[in-house]
């Protein structure tokens, strides 16, 4: 029955291809895992540059209305 049997050697090749093999999906999922968080920090990073924008935008219309209204005071004032 031996001689029927046929045995399997195993190499170095074919322990390196079950290592690479055991480790390709891991290395996949951290890949993967690692462009989801650039991407996620990118979007934070666009988010708060839009932010510092906005608060800048509404900032420069809040100079803008107090110089008007001290504007409209000092000739109020003037004219009493």
């Amino acid at each position: 029955s031996r001689e029927g049997r046929k045995r399997r050697r195993f190499s170095e090749e074919d322990n390196n291809n079950n290592v690479d093999n055991n480790e390709d999906p891991l290395i996949q999922v951290l890949e993967k895992n690692g462009r989801i968080i650039s991407s996620q920090l990118d979007t934070y990073n666009l988010n708060l540059k839009l932010d510092r924008e906005e608060r800048k935008d509404h900032a420069t219309s809040l100079v803008a209305v107090l110089n008007k209204l001290a504007d409209s005071l000092g000739r109020i004032a003037d004219k009493l």
